[in-house]
Parts: structure tokens; sequence; C-alpha cells
């Protein structure tokens, strides 16, 4: 376990910058990185453990925000949570919501907006965030979905 370091924090930056949105950090809280996995943690929690010695034994610590591959980095679904209120987003009626958590692309008939082309937050009627996509003008394609963890795990 580590804390974040200057060049990944401006990767992660970038990769934010996709989806209209910029970075910002809940207060109270800290980037650290566990192997390759990127983490959002309370401040408090984190001193604990640095306090208690236990960063050797930690594979999973706070709420999970992405992680690096091959020096990309990769959003989480839980990623919403570092991004500023000015983020692109597509909301889904039902049955898109429900096409979008089983892991296929959305056509725009299914959107309640129509988001600028690009990377796109996507929620459903309710606000919830359900998933990333990419909006080509014609259709939502689905880069991750809340549904995506139970797929694997067939």
């Amino acid at each position: 376990m580590r804390s974040s370091d200057e060049k990944k924090l401006e990767i992660i930056k970038k990769t934010l910058s996709n989806y209209g949105a910029n970075f910002e950090l809940p207060s109270n809280n800290e980037i650290t990185f566990v192997g390759e996995e990127v983490f959002l943690v309370n401040k408090s929690l984190l001193s604990k453990i640095q306090n208690e010695k236990l960063d050797e034994e930690i594979i999973s610590l706070g709420t999970q925000i992405g992680k690096f591959h091959k020096g990309n980095f990769l959003l989480g679904i839980e990623s919403n949570i570092i991004m500023s209120p000015s983020s692109k987003k597509a909301r889904l009626s039902d049955k898109g919501a429900s096409l979008f958590l089983y892991g296929r692309d959305v056509f725009i008939k299914n959107l309640i907006n129509t988001p600028k082309k690009g990377f796109v937050v996507v929620s459903n009627k309710r606000e919830e965030v359900i998933g990333l996509g990419k909006f080509d003008g014609k259709m939502l394609i689905n880069i991750l979905d809340r549904g995506s963890y139970l797929r694997i795990l067939e």
C-alpha cells in the first residue's frame, strides 16, 4: 500500500477529463494504491492502518475507483465519487437501464437525455449511477456496468 504519486494522479485526472469531469477529492479522503488498484480511503482509517503497521497485509481498502493497466488508468464503477458534477451524463429509460445492466449497448430511443459525443457516466431514471459508456451520436456503447461483476462469476 502506498499513497498517491503525482505522475499517477495526472494520469487519473487526464482520464477523468475524457468524461468532461474534473478530479474532486471528497473532503477527509485520500487516494491510495494497493498494487495497481486505486482506492478512495477515509484519512482517519488510513492513518490508523499506517500507525498499526498493517500496510503489508492489505489487499483492499476503502472504495475502489479504478486500476492501472499497462500505464493506463481504467475507471471503476465507483469512480463517479471523484468526478465533478460537470461530468457528461446519460440517463436511461427503464428498458435502456435494463439492457445496459445486462452488458448491452443502448440505442438513442432509450436515452432520456442526449449527451454530447464521447465518454459519459450512465445513470437510470432515478439518477443512480449504473455504469460508464461512450456515446457516438446514435448509440450508447457499454464500457462498464454494475452487472459485469455478476457476469464474471458465471
